[in-house]
């Protein structure tokens, strides 16, 4: 251990060795003192006397409250969540919903009030049920949207040819999405004559509502639209309505089953997580139903699983087709999102603010799935922070774009992005929009495929959008393939952006622009391969497009060249791009023919290893499981470089008592078996250094 962390190292042992170790069980009790064998009955009751240093360990059960914790920790001793050992811990934003009543035909009754507005929300099995709609959702798939066409209308009403006769739409909303469909908008049904729906009035003048209203012919149609939130509407498996005057909620369950044996649950709380404290780190549980709000800097959110986190209709009257909101929203700086599968929502995923100072958010290691069922601008990864990093992430499944990151100084990097803009037109699985700063931005290293667009527009999906006005990008070592538009989009003032050494294949053309009377400037195309269209830049040099396979094995997405391919030796140099080469040039593309190959993304649970990365160099993060333990343990954490690791573990009194180094260690998932067997009960601290950071993590001999 090198002597220049010897101060900090002991600073932070006193720190970790002096914290107290708090327990929470279902079987506990409030007023009993917090010890493993008189736990707490409430995470709440540990969160409101737990300082720095302090660690909560959680048992087996579902707790329904939210985390929001009364101190703060430090750097040196922050304050821990977690669960206890590998139990499973639920920590929920719902209620269970139960004296259910026969109401008519399959549809039953029961009494509750569960008003939160635009977040109420039914859960039956843990899946997110639709509020009683026409059409119907037939096909079980929030993204196809089962929407009827416009024949006409104005900025208050739609007319259609198709709607059901004899229904009461009081209190109900109209939700569409114009023939441009690049954004929805939700409203309040005013009142429905004949075919006819009227609703409160947009202003169809100003963006989002103009282009998108029924006034507008494009793509052969007015846009379409569905009716929902009206009791008349409930005529279909798996809808629900809250009558809020009487506290009343109707649903018709899926199947012929009897209620009183499924779970059956409704948001009672907005928010599962309210973090207002500094130094706060949750990780190892399942968070379901309510947001994770993150108000306090240098917060950990790791290895957890957050379901269903923001489930919401569409802001009314929405004037910027966006909502701050996500399931799991950041509000503070220096944020960790680590190793976390975070699954389902009807708008964004992950959502960093981007005013009030917010900055340098770490988004590393996530499995990032189905987002923005609602069709607005929206992302699974949506982050204005600026000096933000979104690093071996893996997306599937958006309404419309995959990573929105129009902050300054940021870097996307070896993620996996897939099967978005389901619902939405004129998008990209990466999208920006400008403005009249170069933002210094790098996004290299990722895969962006398989998106198409829907089939009611024109199938404008691009790979990588720079829209609007946007300066700045550094584009490199990137793959789009599989796509239905430009590999590569750039519209307005686009300047001074560099699209280097990326592989375009199966795209509906390498580049395009939009420039709407407006000038591009300062783009470097260099050493880029596409099977199709033209390059866009004005400097382009060793680019190629070839329709012919020069891969080496496409059928398994390996994109390296093949011996004989053209793109072999043909690239030129670029300072601070050209890394490494096999031959005597660069080889065109995102990737050399002689390197290892790269796959990017979340590590995957086959435990196959995905980014092989030897620019990442982030803070190293271990795990000890069990803990606490009888003896045996194993402390867990992922190398993104080759290198030793040294280690020790320490007493309360600072003694040395066992040390040791494993060598050579490669990238990856990385584990040391600790026997602990011989040492008395009490706490201790095992320690590591890496050559990507030093490690100290407690554990407790039982």
């Amino acid at each position: 251990m090198r002597t220049g962390t010897l101060p900090f190292l002991l600073l932070f042992l006193a720190n970790l060795l002096g914290a107290t170790d708090y327990y929470v069980a279902k079987t506990g009790d409030d007023l009993n003192d917090g010890t493993e064998g008189n736990p707490f009955l409430t995470i709440s009751k540990a969160a409101s006397i737990m300082e720095a240093g302090d660690v909560c360990y959680i048992k087996t059960g579902v707790y329904r409250e939210v985390l929001n914790p009364a101190n703060g920790g430090t750097a040196a001793a922050p304050i821990t969540f977690r669960a206890f050992g590998e139990d499973q811990v639920t920590l929920s934003a719902t209620e269970p919903l139960t004296g259910w009543q026969a109401h008519e035909g399959d549809i039953f009754k029961a009494a509750v009030n569960m008003n939160l507005g635009r977040q109420t929300m039914l859960f039956f099995e843990q899946e997110a049920m639709d509020m009683a709609r026409w059409p119907n959702n037939t096909d079980d798939d929030p993204f196809t949207i089962d929407a009827m066409t416009v024949d006409n209308g104005t900025a208050s009403s739609l007319i259609t040819t198709d709607l059901p006769s004899n229904i009461d739409l009081a209190g109900g909303y109209i939700w569409y999405l114009g023939a441009h469909s690049g954004a929805s908008w939700t409203q309040p049904i005013t009142s429905v004559s004949g075919k006819t729906i009227n609703h409160t009035a947009n202003d169809i003048t100003r963006w989002p509502f103009n282009p998108h209203n029924p006034t507008v012919f494009r793509n052969g149609n007015r846009g379409r639209f569905y009716v929902f939130g009206a009791l008349d509407l409930l005529d279909y498996a798996g809808e629900w309505y809250f009558d809020d005057g009487a506290n009343e909620v109707y649903f018709q369950p899926p199947g012929n089953i009897d209620l009183s044996t499924v779970m059956v649950e409704y948001a009672a709380r907005e928010r599962t997580i309210l973090i207002e404290q500094p130094w706060i780190v949750v990780e190892g549980m399942t968070i379901f139903g309510g947001i994770v709000n993150l108000k306090g800097d240098n917060g950990i959110i790791r290895n957890c699983e957050i379901r269903h986190g923001y489930q919401a209709i569409d802001e009314l009257g929405n004037t910027d087709a966006q909502v701050a909101e996500g399931a799991l929203h950041v509000q503070a700086s220096n944020i960790l999102i680590e190793g976390n599968l975070i699954e389902g929502g009807s708008m964004n995923g992950i959502s960093v603010q981007g005013w009030g100072g917010v900055s340098d958010i770490t988004i590393i290691g996530n499995e990032i799935r189905e987002f923005n069922t609602v069709g607005n601008h929206s992302s699974p990864v949506r982050c204005r922070a600026p000096r933000s990093k979104m690093l071996q992430n893996t997306i599937v499944g958006g309404g419309r774009g995959g990573v929105f990151i129009p902050a300054n100084d940021c870097e996307v990097a070896w993620n996996d992005v897939s099967d978005c803009m389901r619902i939405n037109n004129d998008g990209g699985l990466f999208y920006v929009v400008g403005n009249e700063e170069d933002k210094n931005t790098s996004i290299h290293h990722n895969w962006f495929h398989d998106s198409f667009g829907p089939e009611y527009a024109d199938g404008r999906c691009a790979g990588i959008y720079l829209d609007n006005d946007s300066k700045g990008y550094d584009v490199h070592h990137n793959v789009v393939w599989n796509i239905s538009w430009s590999a590569v989009q750039m519209n307005w003032d686009a300047w001074n952006n560099d699209i280097f050494n990326n592989t375009f294949w199966n795209v509906g053309g390498a580049m395009d622009v939009w420039l709407n009377g407006r000038v591009q400037t300062g783009n470097r195309v260099w050493n880029n391969y596409a099977d199709g269209g033209t390059w866009k830049g004005q400097s382009e040099e060793n680019n190629l497009i070839n329709p012919m396979d020069p891969f080496r094995d496409l059928v398994n997405l390996d994109f390296r060249p093949a011996d004989d391919s053209e793109l072999v030796n043909a690239g030129k140099f670029i300072e601070g791009i050209t890394v490494d080469i096999s031959g005597w040039a660069p080889d065109i593309g995102a990737y050399e023919r002689g390197w290892e190959r790269w796959v990017p993304g979340a590590p995957r649970a086959d435990g196959v290893v995905t980014a092989v990365n030897p620019f990442l160099a982030s803070r190293v993060r271990a795990q000890i499981s069990p803990n606490p333990t009888s003896g045996m343990s194993t402390l867990n954490y992922t190398a993104t470089a080759s290198g030793n690791l040294d280690w020790m573990v320490i007493s309360v009194d600072g003694r040395v008592l066992q040390s040791g180094r494993k060598l050579q260690l490669t990238p990856g998932e990385q584990q040391l078996q600790l026997d602990l067997r011989l040492l008395p009960a009490g706490p201790y601290v095992v320690v590591g250094r890496t050559s990507e950071g030093n490690f100290a993590e407690r554990v407790i001999v039982r």
